[in-house]
């Protein structure tokens, strides 16, 4: 049979992997294989026919690219042509657009999983209007809204690190390739940070990237980051 990729996730494709040059694509999948076709799957080409509606992006936080994080901004989107997510032994589906305990044998921790709705608006191509995509939802193929939760923040620079603790010495979690919207949960002092003429000893703690960034790569005026608690 002939299949191909639904295009709202042949989009998504091409967008993360611009967003996150030289991502990992290791644990990406689209059509099934023979242990997928012997039961009931999305990642059968079975709507169309011959379009297969689920798609796997692989877990790489080396690259930036941190499952959690986009499948959280996924649900965050409300986007109507989702059906459900998987990641991190979590399922969210578009009924409630909330995580529940997934019990699959294959629990997601290297990928996540991305299904959409087997109807017309699988082929909408039009972009995923996401934070981590460098701009704020608009209603673009989703119901975000026009504001991002508070504590998001902007990165600014190119390969810029995460460290698993606030000192220049800690080992690098993740790495942000270009400006990244970041949720901070909270904020600390650590090791002094200079670049670009500015000085700056506090760390924001990115609970989606599983690490801390130097304050002096968030776009924001303030050395201290308003509306952000101290860790």
């Amino acid at each position: 049979m002939t299949w191909r990729i639904a295009n709202s996730l042949e989009s998504l494709r091409h967008q993360l992997d611009t967003r996150f040059p030289g991502r990992s694509l290791a644990a990406d999948g689209g059509i099934g294989d023979a242990a997928h076709q012997t039961r009931d799957s999305d990642h059968n080409p079975w709507y169309g026919p011959g379009i297969v509606t689920a798609r796997d992006f692989t877990h790489d936080p080396a690259h930036g690219l941190d499952i959690q994080q986009v499948a959280d901004q996924l649900l965050d989107s409300r986007d109507p042509r989702i059906k459900y997510v998987i990641a991190n032994r979590r399922i969210a589906t578009n009924r409630t657009w909330q995580w529940e305990p997934y019990s699959g044998a294959n629990p997601h921790e290297a990928h996540f999983h991305l299904s959409v709705v087997a109807d017309p608006l699988c082929d909408d191509a039009q972009d995923w209007s996401l934070p981590l995509f460098g701009e704020l939802p608009d209603g673009g193929g989703g119901g975000g809204g026009d504001t991002v939760e508070p504590g998001t923040f902007m990165t600014w620079g190119s390969d810029v690190n995460v460290r698993a603790e606030p000192v220049l010495d800690a080992a690098v979690v993740a790495v942000l390739p270009g400006p990244t919207w970041v949720t901070v949960s909270c904020q600390t002092r650590g090791d002094t940070v200079s670049t670009a003429d500015h000085v700056n000893d506090v760390w924001a703690y990115v609970p989606a990237l599983g690490g801390y960034l130097s304050n002096i790569f968030i776009d924001d005026p303030a050395a201290w980051l308003p509306g952000v608690d101290e860790c």
